[in-house]
């Protein structure tokens, strides 16, 4: 029996190696799959962010990210699937800060790797947090009726309390509404608004609606 099986083990031993070396190569082959590179477009994601500090930038936040990977993997990559993520604890003071992006920021699925990200650093500046008043001026368009002009108007509230940072807050005189369109208006109307921030870095602190209150008058 064992030289049986010797035999049918060693008879033609060079053959049988070659023919098994041939096999795992097309299996190696058919197996592998091919990588390929495309490019996905995320935001930053803040973590640990200070909590009396607000963050000025004037690049823009999303960062273009050229990764590889298995075919399969990135043809089917979504934003969803990736994460670039600075983390913010060592933040203490204002100034201004420059952040590296490298593999440890970007979180992608397993087999994906990073080839560059774009920009490849980002610098952030933080400023001390002001919450302050500031005034609500409406904005009127269209002509108005023959003969009549505005007799007066009230904005409820006539403030929004506006946060931000400190130097952007401070430069910020007023807010306007959303248009409000007079040129039908001969007696008096309320309208309620929305109130507009040009500057992104700026938000309010909660309500951004008004209600204006207009009279019409004859001239």
């Amino acid at each position: 029996m064992k030289n049986l099986l010797r035999h049918f083990v060693l008879d033609n031993f060079g053959l049988k190696l070659l023919s098994l070396a041939g096999a795992v190569a097309l299996w190696a082959l058919l197996g592998a799959e091919p990588e390929l590179e495309t490019y996905v477009s995320v935001a930053i994601e803040f973590h640990n962010a200070p909590q009396d500090l607000e963050m000025v930038s004037e690049q823009e936040l999303n960062i273009h990210l050229q990764v590889r990977g298995p075919s399969g993997k990135v043809r089917n990559l979504s934003r969803a699937d990736v994460a670039v993520v600075l983390d913010l604890l060592t933040v203490r003071q204002p100034g201004a800060l420059t952040f590296a992006l490298d593999p440890s920021q970007v979180v992608l699925p397993r087999g994906v790797r990073l080839v560059k990200s774009m920009p490849s650093q980002v610098r952030l500046t933080f400023e001390k947090r002001l919450t302050r008043d500031v005034r609500v001026l409406p904005r009127f368009t269209g002509t108005y009726p023959a003969g009549y002009e505005i007799a007066s108007y009230t904005v409820d509230p006539p403030n929004l309390k506006v946060v931000g940072p400190e130097s952007r807050v401070a430069l910020l005189d007023y807010v306007t509404t959303d248009p409000i369109d007079l040129s039908r208006l001969i007696g008096s109307a309320s309208y309620p608004r929305n109130a507009y921030l040009e500057d992104p870095n700026l938000r309010f602190e909660n309500l951004q609606s008004v209600r204006v209150n207009v009279e019409m008058k004859k001239k």
